[in-house]
């Protein structure tokens, strides 16, 4: 029984399949049409209208409307609810975490030691690289944009390498899917699936057998006699329950704890050490056109802050260049604001096109360090399903502020060498994309799961997924979930109890 269809089900799902294993996988929300859905992108040019979303989820920029947020800052995650999960919506930056990643404590003493280090899922990594069509591994690199050069540039004085960053998505047609043709439109769709979604392995795993229900969330899970011996979901407007023999907790950081919180499975560590990945924001207009919007959304960054003696005391980052312009400065909202200032006709449309050209944009993603007070707990606020929400406790710590510090000294350097003017360093930065922790992998009386991922107290329960992170890393977390997401599916497929 596999629940969540996201990235670390649909592989679980399809790994086990093809080794013979009969699955039922189990997802909360609807599958997803992918020309509807970019059709409903298009119609409203917001990313909150592209999937079917109900009221039991969260939404862009409406963090308390799913979260009872009771922490000094509130936690922004946004995920979707639906067949393929999340990565319907992700930039498919594919970096592999650093051996570092895995050995905060021992190294500079922040953090945690993950029971597993990246030796151990170097083969995975390369699996999942293939399996997801990542270029730059399972195929060429995407070629770096005119805008990723002039930021090169202006970063080499400084002694900052611009690189092209991996990413799961087609430098060429791979898989049965096509070549990325830069729509730019990466978040919130991929209107071609040139990016990877895991809509890809849900197909596959039904060709391999696996049984889906879609629109069927999971509400408890069931024990006895030390096991969990089932679920209850709704189904057609029902109450269903399901009995099998094992059971793959694939949901997020986030709601995976919730299910086990709300079944009254007990450990003290349960939904603890909640982490995302801060995020600062940065923009300017270049003194000359750089022409952004005509590739992928992310294709180059500078990857050097990573790792370092400095993170014995603050934060490390990733750079990423982004070919999507401003947050707030869309060529429509762009014209708007034109229109009010009195341009018209051919003046404005030489304005917007002048202005739009030269926008330029930097994000830094800075690691958080496990802390238990940030955590998920369970709501005295119900759901529409009876389900109390997420009760999200969460500050950022020193650490990784004095990180967004130093993320910001790069940008403005960059920005200053390029002759970069109207500089913007958002004061609000985040990235809602990435959640990690609350279920996170050690030893038992420290942790909910093993180094393989099972449960220290319910012997056939697994978790996967960003949950079981005990550190947050420097990397976006997928191309980790997927490795260990698989190492846990061929575990599982070699063990005859399963």
């Amino acid at each position: 029984m596999v629940i969540g269809s996201g990235v670390a089900g649909a592989l679980c799902a399809w790994k086990l399949a093809e080794a013979g294993r009969r699955v039922l996988m189990i997802e909360a929300g609807p599958p997803v049409d992918r020309l509807q859905a970019a059709a409903r992108f298009a119609r409203s040019e917001k990313a909150h209208d592209t999937y079917p979303a109900g009221p039991d989820q969260p939404r862009f920029q409406q963090p308390d409307q799913y979260f009872e947020q009771r922490g000094k800052e509130p936690f922004t995650a946004v995920y979707e609810k639906v067949v393929g999960g999340t990565t319907w919506h992700w930039l498919a930056t594919t970096l592999r975490f650093l051996p570092s990643d895995m050995r905060l404590k021992s190294l500079y003493g922040v953090g945690q030691d993950w029971p597993v280090t990246v030796e151990d899922l170097e083969p995975y990594y390369g699996e999942a690289e293939r399996e997801l069509g990542v270029a730059g591994a399972a195929m060429p690199w995407l070629p770096a944009t005119y805008l990723d050069k002039q930021v090169a540039l202006a970063a080499r004085k400084f002694g900052y390498r611009v690189e092209v960053l991996p990413a799961a998505r087609n430098s060429i047609a791979y898989d049965g899917r096509p070549a990325c043709r830069g729509s730019a439109t990466c978040f919130p769709i991929c209107p071609i699936g040139a990016k990877y979604d895991a809509s890809v392995h849900v197909d596959k795993a039904a060709r391999a057998g696996v049984a889906l229900w879609s629109e069927s969330p999971v509400t408890r899970l069931l024990v006895a006699d030390g096991k969990v011996v089932g679920l209850e979901c709704r189904r057609g407007g029902e109450v269903v329950q399901v009995r099998a023999p094992l059971f793959i907790l694939a949901a997020n950081a986030i709601e995976s704890p919730r299910l086990l919180l709300h079944s009254g499975l007990p450990n003290p560590w349960t939904g603890r050490y909640l982490m995302g990945m801060a995020g600062q924001v940065s923009r300017a207009l270049a003194a000359r056109p750089v022409w952004p919007f005509r590739s992928p959304q992310v294709v180059s960054g500078i990857t050097q802050f990573r790792d370092g003696a400095f993170r014995k005391r603050r934060a490390g980052f990733v750079v990423s260049i982004g070919n999507d312009g401003w947050p707030d400065g869309a060529p429509p909202e762009i014209a708007r604001q034109l229109v009010e200032r009195g341009f018209k006709g051919k003046e404005l449309q030489a304005a917007v096109r002048e202005h739009v050209s030269r926008q330029l944009l930097l994000v830094s993603n800075c690691e958080e360090l496990p802390r238990a007070d940030n955590r998920v707990s369970l709501s005295d606020q119900l759901d529409g399903l009876g389900m109390p929400r997420p009760r999200l406790h969460f500050a950022l710590s020193r650490y990784t502020l004095d990180g967004i510090d130093e993320s910001v000294l790069v940008h403005a350097r960059i920005f200053q060498e390029m002759g970069a003017s109207h500089v913007l360093h958002y004061e609000q930065s985040d990235d809602p994309a990435h959640l990690a922790g609350t279920c996170r992998m050690g030893e038992p009386g420290q942790s909910v799961v093993d180094a393989h991922l099972r449960s220290h107290d319910w012997p056939n329960l697994y978790v996967v997924g960003s949950a079981v992170f005990p550190t947050a890393g420097t990397a976006p977390p997928t191309l980790t979930v997927a490795a260990l997401a698989l190492r846990c599916a061929e575990m599982l497929a070699k063990t005859r109890s399963s």
